[in-house]
Parts: structure tokens; sequence; C-alpha cells
């Protein structure tokens, strides 16, 4: 096989038997930097997306796919037409629910909860537990905070502010039957399920009367068309706020860790410069042999190219390890009351890899130009007296 000779030579000067020379110092600082700043990008993609993925999942399972409410905050009467018919379309993805503020008490303990009754657990607690009359499951910063244990019993008075203050207060134990962690402190310090009659009861409401419907149709969550007063809206919009928060985040994020990367091809033009100041001899030589000049250049631009691809390679491969490790072994921990969750998380994106991959070895092979164009004003007695 015919290797082209400014390949040849480019594969010879970068695996060079000299060692110790300040050219190969170079190289391997080139290849260092860019690896890390390749590494850093790579992570920081992988870290941002991983809280994207993590928090849309958790968020999901709580809120389902969507919410249809009541502009007004008032209550839908289930056999409405409309109402009636959205059920109907698909019972098995549109749950009823009703929600309301409440008083939890346990012993001498008392905190304030908003309760949520369904007939259906969330998907998150779908294989874990059932709802029925009469039991209850509590968060777990609830349950930690009151110090209460499966099978204890607490007592639920509703806050209900629809009705007269003279009126007496409804008050109804329950057995708890269970706990959920969401890693979300929003939900797990505040939120409880209750069966649906027992939500109806505790919050004075009539039968057939809900908040409203839980959508479970991803698919169809953007595509639902309700009319006046009613409102529809999808966990992402209800929290748009920190979907924001994240995606103002990301281009920061990039940029900090990326100049990580140009101090790499900062190195890098660096060490093709100390490669062919230390080989300018050896370019007279070719040069006085008839090699033309644009070859001499195509080979230097090559070999720039070539420690890029290295470097990035090596970058790639560096933060495969460590978010294989991340997902396997959870090493690096966070606080879960301020980051939603307990853990760094990580989600592989193999298109932001490839692509990093690529741009970075592009502007290897651009950088490189910017040393050897002084190639092209190198005259060969010069480059051999030197």
């Amino acid at each position: 096989m015919n290797i082209p000779v400014s390949l040849r030579l480019a594969l010879r000067f970068s695996f060079s038997k000299t060692s110790g020379t300040f050219s190969s110092y170079a190289t391997f600082l080139a290849i260092g930097g860019l690896s890390i700043g390749v590494c850093a990008l790579i992570l920081t993609s992988s870290i941002i997306n991983g809280f994207d993925n993590i928090i849309s999942e958790k968020l999901s399972n709580i809120e389902g796919s969507g919410r249809l409410v009541n502009i007004f905050g008032k209550t839908i009467n289930i056999n409405e037409p409309v109402i009636d018919s959205l059920i109907n379309s698909k019972p098995n993805l549109i749950t009823p629910f009703t929600n309301g503020i409440a008083l939890l008490r346990f012993g001498s303990k008392a905190e304030g909860i908003i309760i949520e009754g369904s007939d259906k657990a969330p998907p998150s607690l779908v294989n874990t537990y059932g709802i029925n009359d009469g039991s209850i499951i509590l968060g777990k910063g609830i349950a930690v905070s009151l110090n209460i244990n499966v099978n204890d019993k607490v007592y639920l008075q509703s806050l209900s502010s629809s009705k007269p203050l003279s009126t007496i207060p409804k008050i109804k134990s329950f057995n708890v039957k269970g706990f959920f962690y969401s890693g979300l402190q929003e939900y797990d310090r505040s939120l409880a399920y209750v069966s649906l009659n027992d939500s109806r009861s505790l919050l004075s409401m009539n039968e057939g009367e809900i908040s409203g419907l839980i959508f479970h149709d991803e698919k169809r969550s953007s595509k639902v068309e309700v009319q006046y007063p009613y409102y529809y809206e999808n966990w992402k919009e209800k929290h748009e706020l920190l979907f924001e928060w994240i995606s103002l985040q990301r281009w920061p994020a990039y940029l900090m860790f990326g100049l990580i990367a140009i101090v790499g091809l900062v190195n890098l033009v660096a060490a093709i410069s100390m490669i062919i100041i230390e080989k300018t001899k050896q370019i007279g030589i070719l040069l006085a042999q008839g090699m033309p000049k644009s070859v001499l250049q195509h080979l230097f631009i090559i070999q720039g190219g070539f420690i890029g691809l290295i470097g990035s390679l090596f970058g790639g491969g560096l933060a495969s390890v460590i978010i294989i490790v991340q997902l396997k072994y959870k090493i690096i921990k966070i606080p879960s009351d301020i980051y939603f969750m307990d853990q760094i998380p990580v989600s592989f994106d193999y298109l932001a890899f490839f692509v990093i991959l690529m741009i970075s070895t592009v502007l290897s092979l651009f950088v490189s130009w910017f040393p050897v164009r002084k190639l092209s004003n190198l005259e060969p007695a010069h480059a051999l007296r030197y």
C-alpha cells in the first residue's frame, strides 16, 4: 500500500525515537491539554443532559405528562360532557384527581401538607403501593420530620378555605401504608397520597367532583385542546423557570470548559512551531531534493491534526470511563435539598460526543496552519545553515 509522503513523514515525526527534545514535551503537553479540554466538554454536556433528563423523569412521574384544571381553581364535575368524553377516550391514561391543603397530626407534632386524592398511584409508585380507602402514602421528608413509621396512625385535618370558619373542621384518621422518595424536596416534604373517596370526604367535595385530570400520555401531552374555563398545562410549562435556568447554564458552562480546550489548541500551535524549528535542517534537505513547499505544509498540518485526534480520543475515552463509573457506582454525591437529587446525574449523549471530537480535530487542523505559514518563505540555503 502506497502511503503519501506527507502522511508518512508526519507519522515519523510524531513517533520519533528521539526523546527528551523540547518539541516532544510540547507535543505531550498539547495532547494532554486537549484531552483535558475535550473530557471537560463531554462531561459538561453529559451532566447538563443528566440533570435535564432526571428532573424531567421525576416531574413527569409525579405530575403526569400534563394536567387539566379549571382556570379559576374551582372543582370540576366529572359527569360534564367535555370531561366525560376525555376520560372515555383513553381511560387508562387519564386519571381524575383532587388536591387540597390539610394539617397532618402525629402524636404531639403537626405539619401542613398537600393531599392528592386519586384511585391510581403515580407511575413511580404503581409497582410498589396501591391507594386504598383509609390508607395514606407520605413523602419521605414528611415521615422523617415527624418521625412516622409504616403502619402508624396519623390524622388529617382539612384546611380548605371554601367552607365558613364556623364549620367544624373535618378530621380523619389514616393508616400509613408507605413512603415515596422522589429526590425533589418540594414534593417529598409536602405531598401525600390518599384515595379519591377519602380526599373528597376530607375536602368536603360532593360525589363526582374533582380538581382536574392527570394525563399520562406523553405523545398526547402537547396536543390536548380544551375550551374555557378549562386550562391544560404540561409539567414542563408548570416548571418553566426551572428548565429555563438549566438552559441558561448550558452555554456558559460550555464556554468556560471550552477555554481548557482552547489552551490545548494553543499548546498545539507551540508544539508544531517547536517541531518546525527543530526539523529545520531536515526541511532544508527535503527542499533541496525538490520537495514542494505545499507538501511540507501539508505534512505539518496533518501532524497537527494527528496530535489533535489523539488528544480528542484520549479525552473522549477518559470522559467515557468517568461516566460509566458514575452511572454504575454513583461515586460523586450532592446535597438533595439543593439539587433535586443526591448524586451527580450523567447521561451519555452520543451526538455531543462525536460532535465535540470532530470539532476538536478540525480545529487542530485549522490552528496548525498558523505556524506552518512561514514555510512558504523558507529557503533551502537558509535552512541548511541553521
